[in-house]
């Protein structure tokens, strides 16, 4: 089983500890490079069209992630408990059976609603009419196959707390080259395809989940992955899912929905700006990954650890972890103050665009290291199964640092610079919020 190789002994180098580490986390790592790039040839590939697209896509994939929240109730629940049932020798079958089900009965109604949903939103937050109209036209492929992606996102969970982390990586490559290029010939209308402009980007989206799946089910019925699966249902095995599960996706679901708040300060000032963002988010986004990669390793090595019991590894493990990973995502930071309108030159020409993206990159650079921190210890209290501390601190830490503040302080400086600020602070203080609370619940277990 692959849970031997999980498993971290204190007394290891922290050198060892680190390249096991990275040998789980790498190809996660890799899989949401690979999002990050496709994500940002979206934006890309519409900046050829006009700035209003590029900030229709940016902030249309910024909402998703309100929507994806809701998939994080079988996600976080499948990671875990996979986890933590591969760590006491368990069969984890059970709860990727029950993952898809919850998957598949969340996704199904927001096939009809979900991009109406996700417009009046962005009206609520201050997006203008012309960039939700662009918006629609981009969300409503995505949404017509949303429960493909729900179901594909909920086997990745299983693979990850299983300990596969390579074979998502493939399929997560395979889609990618699908996105892109589907999105490329269907935006510009390429070889005798429908010019779809910012539709196309969107049926991108939708032809890389459904192929996502059809691999996924080719892996499982030729090779079984990422485990044979026994057909019974656990009704308490269901409760369960449903308990971890639960204040993730309550988080996820109402963090997105504070973020998308935070974006409607910024909107308020203008299209350019909100691109500017969106620029911002995009170059960003590679030290993100890479924290939200290591997160989800950490998540994983939390939870096999948790369930052999073997409490001091797992301490000693996350503790390499969040270390390594500050160090990590310091240097991107550090990149991205010397060289920001480089960066932003990837994805926009339009000057106005890249002297904000300029000061937003150099104001969120310095964050970097705090992010990183926080991703890990809040992982790592998921992988234990505390997924109610990740939902407190997230909340209250959100509001209280970051858009409060930032409502307050507009009112007597009218400038984005003021959001993108208390962003940075909020980071810093949720960081230290989050060390103080796992080293509590770490203290109760050795």
């Amino acid at each position: 089983m692959q849970n031997k190789e999980l498993l971290i002994d204190s007394s290891e180098s922290k050198l060892k500890v680190i390249g096991r580490v990275l040998k789980l986390a790498f190809p996660i790592i890799l899989s949401n490079l690979l999002y990050t790039v496709e994500s940002a040839f979206s934006v890309i590939l519409v900046s050829g069209i006009s700035a209003t697209a590029v900030a229709a896509v940016g902030y249309s994939a910024s909402m998703l992630w309100f929507v994806y929240s809701l998939m994080a109730l079988a996600y976080t629940g499948t990671t875990v408990l996979v986890a933590q049932r591969v760590g006491a020798k368990e069969d984890p079958s059970a709860v990727l059976l029950w993952g898809i089900i919850i998957a598949f009965l969340i996704a199904l109604p927001l096939t009809f609603f979900g991009t109406d949903l996700i417009a009046y939103l962005m009206l609520i937050f201050g997006a203008s009419q012309s960039v939700v109209s662009l918006a629609k036209e981009y969300l409503n492929p995505v949404f017509l196959f949303i429960t493909i992606g729900f179901i594909t996102n909920t086997l990745y969970a299983a693979y990850n707390g299983y300990g596969d982390t390579k074979t998502p990586f493939k399929v997560a490559l395979l889609m990618n080259v699908v996105n892109i290029s589907s999105a490329y010939v269907l935006i510009y209308g390429k070889f005798g395809f429908p010019k779809l402009e910012v539709a196309g980007a969107g049926w991108g989206i939708a032809l890389s989940e459904i192929v996502g799946l059809l691999f996924y089910l080719y892996l499982y019925l030729r090779y079984k992955k990422p485990f044979p699966i026994k057909l019974s249902l656990d009704k308490n095995l269901l409760l369960k899912i449903l308990r971890v599960g639960t204040p993730t996706a309550i988080e996820r679901a109402f963090t997105s929905l504070s973020f998308n708040i935070f974006v409607g300060l910024v909107a308020q000032f203008g299209d350019k700006v909100l691109a500017a963002h969106q620029v911002g988010l995009r170059v960003e986004s590679v030290s993100f990954m890479i924290g939200f990669g290591m997160m989800v390793a950490s998540t994983t090595l939390a939870g096999q650890n948790y369930g052999a019991k073997n409490f001091k590894g797992l301490d000693y493990g996350v503790r390499i972890s969040a270390h390594f990973t500050a160090f990590t995502m310091g240097f991107i930071g550090f990149l991205i103050v010397l060289f920001p309108h480089y960066f932003s030159l990837i994805f926009t020409r339009d000057q106005e665009v890249i002297r904000y993206a300029v000061y937003y990159l150099v104001i969120v650079a310095l964050s970097q290291p705090q992010m990183a921190y926080a991703s890990i210890f809040s992982g790592s209290l998921k992988g234990m199964g505390k997924t109610h501390i990740p939902l407190l601190v997230n909340l209250s830490s959100f509001w209280l640092f970051r858009i409060l503040p930032s409502l307050f302080v507009l009112k007597l400086v009218p400038s984005p610079l003021v959001p993108w600020v208390f962003m940075s602070l909020e980071t810093t203080l949720r960081a230290l919020i989050f060390y103080w609370a796992y080293r509590r619940e770490i203290k109760r277990m050795i």
